[in-house]
């Protein structure tokens, strides 16, 4: 342990100094996987990782399951106004007259949303199914989009949209008594189209299409994450440290992205004339680290609370933004129906969710904020996801 602290010392260190970098540009970090239950407590889950979204969070979860799980689910997340800003460009591009009055109309539209960001999340009907030791998912199209307008007149795009296999295994350490220890790996496959590019009112007038499928750079990535869980037994003696036997600490660590190579090629599932020379953004390799504490049950409630540190080694982390806190709140009035509340703390900005599961029916509401301003400048981009889901 004392070997270890100077370590992250030093990679703290290196990630702020390669902030510098960053300066006056976007540093938003892209998720490659994101759960509405791992939100609403701040996106802090690598020591929770007990349901199905384990396979991408934390895949040494699976080792600790007793039974399998099915989920079915689609999502949908935007930010505030996205869709009155989308509408003003896009009738603003239809303005009649000459093709300098539509240059001035879409000019006061992008002007009239300065320093503001806009932002998107789809994710089409996908399956996700873990059982004891293992897990396979897969995702046809997730889509994020960010929107930011900019001086001059012009409008900063970035499009992530993947289709992603996943595979996982995990096991428990039996080597080690009294205490328990997993861990678990995820194998993927993660086709990826994406787009950044910075688009002025010229352009927009020519052609209302921020983007079309030709302009996406596309690739395949073959990459893994490695997970471990640590649940330490504590000693029912008269020690203080007795104490937290009643809050079952776990510990959890995970590689994402092990590999974090270039694309292998394109299976143009989104740009049929992408090449080797348009390849898209690496998927970027990070650590996580995290735990977990629950708190006694009090009549139809109990819960936990989790701290994370997430994305470190990655270009555009600092504390601040690798910082997440949550709690969580469980209630249950029968098997078949019961549910969650939800508050944190991620990136520097508050989030709330819920989940309400009627028989195999769920509902899932979030709210969080994504930092897309600079190293200078945080810039909170807040955004409302709806998950509807059945799990068996």
């Amino acid at each position: 342990m004392k070997k270890l602290i100077p370590f992250v010392g030093v990679c703290l260190f290196w990630c702020q100094m390669s902030l510098a970098a960053y300066d006056g540009v976007s540093y938003r970090i892209h998720q490659q996987y994101q759960s509405p239950r791992a939100l609403g407590m701040g996106n802090a889950f690598v020591a929770v990782a007990n349901d199905y979204s384990a396979l991408f969070y934390n895949p040494a979860g699976l080792a600790f399951r007793e039974n399998g799980e099915l989920n079915l689910s689609f999502d949908v997340a935007i930010s505030d106004a996205f869709s009155s800003f989308s509408k003003e460009i896009s009738d603003a591009s239809q303005t009649k007259g000459s093709e300098t009055d539509k240059q001035n109309a879409i000019f006061t539209a992008i002007q009239k949303q300065y320093g503001k960001s806009f932002g998107g999340r789809f994710t089409a009907p996908n399956g996700i199914y873990v059982g004891q030791g293992w897990g396979i998912g897969f995702i046809p199209a997730d889509l994020s989009i960010e929107l930011t307008p900019n001086q001059p007149v012009s409008i900063s795009s970035t499009i992530y949209i993947d289709t992603t296999l996943a595979l996982g295994y995990a096991d428990t350490y039996k080597e080690i008594e009294d205490a328990k220890i997993a861990w678990g790996i995820t194998g993927k496959v993660i086709n990826r189209g994406y787009f950044s590019k910075s688009v002025d009112a010229i352009e927009l007038a020519a052609d209302s299409n921020l983007v079309k499928t030709s302009d996406l750079k596309e690739g395949y990535f073959i990459d893994a994450d490695i997970g471990v869980l640590y649940k330490p037994h504590i000693a029912d003696d008269e020690s203080i440290f007795s104490v937290l036997r009643l809050a079952r600490p776990t510990f959890g660590a995970v590689v994402k992205n092990l590999i974090d190579a270039d694309s292998m090629g394109s299976l143009k599932l989104f740009n049929k004339e992408a090449n080797a020379d348009s390849k898209p953004a690496k998927l970027t390799r990070v650590i996580d680290i995290g735990s977990r504490w629950e708190y006694p049950s009090m009549w139809i409630f109990g819960g936990r609370g989790v701290l994370d540190i997430k994305n470190i080694l990655h270009p555009a982390f600092n504390l601040r933004k690798g910082l997440h806190l949550g709690f969580e709140f469980d209630w249950s009035m029968y098997n078949w129906w019961k549910g969650n509340y939800r508050v944190g703390l991620s990136q520097g900005y508050l989030t709330a969710g819920l989940s309400a599961m009627f028989t195999v029916f769920n509902l899932d509401l979030v709210t969080y904020g994504e930092d897309v301003g600079t190293f200078k400048t945080p810039k909170e981009n807040r955004l409302y996801l709806a998950r509807f889901s059945m799990n068996f």
